[in-house]
């Protein structure tokens, strides 16, 4: 079995925010397994959470937040894409450029420096952009994506309650399949009811990070091309999984 490592980042869009993380490693059976999730508070407890988890060997990293921007206003043309081909889900539509989004840009060519390849086609280690929201779409088979981080605290404990149910009913029987382990129960079974709004807010972001990590696994198992790639190196993209579903033998 290849030493491999699948890192998901949640990554903030302010550095006064928190992200999260997530660290996927395969199993002898062709699954993965849930390793850690974690809460981190700064752009320097991103970094070095990056290189901690990384491994000694390949890591693919899957970043839910814009890498690529060379726009100075506006959207990306991988953004436009997006709208077109999710608005009719509701999909919350990107504005991504260098002033709305120059903290994950700053992040993205930092991980790069560190010897990330933006490129999902290339050997060694990667990072690539994606977006849970229509994942989700895809995923999970429904028309409209859950929103987790909105709203009153009972309809975002809501939301949590229903992303968690998505997860384990389509992840855990998918291909690569999200292995049933004492990680992923602790994070399912994890109670909300009296969850304050920094601990439930934690909680969504490891959600989103998981996701972010088992779609860095779909590319790596499944390969690029089953994936959708709206955009290009230059100007930005998203790279996202086209099923969960098994592949046809």
């Amino acid at each position: 079995m290849r030493t491999i490592r699948y890192l998901g980042l949640d990554l903030a869009w302010a550095p006064r925010n928190s992200s999260g993380g997530a660290v996927l490693e395969p199993t002898q059976a062709g699954a993965v397994r849930l390793v850690s999730t974690t809460h981190l508070r700064s752009h320097e407890d991103v970094l070095a959470w990056v290189a901690r988890n990384r491994g000694k060997g390949q890591a693919i990293l899957a970043v839910n937040a814009p890498l690529i921007v060379e726009n100075s206003g506006g959207q990306r043309p991988c953004d436009r894409l997006l709208h077109d081909h999710f608005a009719r889900y509701q999909v919350d539509d990107y504005q991504a450029n260098i002033v709305s989004a120059g903290h994950p840009r700053t992040m993205g060519r930092a991980m790069m420096r560190m010897g990330f390849d933006p490129d999902p086609q290339a050997e060694g280690d990667r990072i690539i952009e994606t977006y849970t929201q229509p994942a989700q779409i895809l995923l999970f088979e429904q028309d409209r994506p859950i929103r987790v981080k909105h709203g009153p605290m009972g309809a975002r404990k809501d939301a949590v309650e229903r992303y968690r149910e998505m997860i384990e009913l389509h992840l855990t029987r998918s291909t690569p399949a999200l292995e049933v382990s004492p990680v992923l129960h602790a994070l399912f079974e994890k109670d909300l009811g009296n969850m304050t709004g920094t601990r439930l807010g934690e909680m969504e972001e490891k959600l989103e990070a998981l996701m972010c990590a088992w779609i860095a696994a779909y590319l790596d198992l499944r390969g690029p091309d089953t994936c959708a790639f709206l955009g290009d190196l230059e100007q930005g993209y998203v790279l996202l999984p086209t099923t969960a579903r098994p592949p046809a033998s």
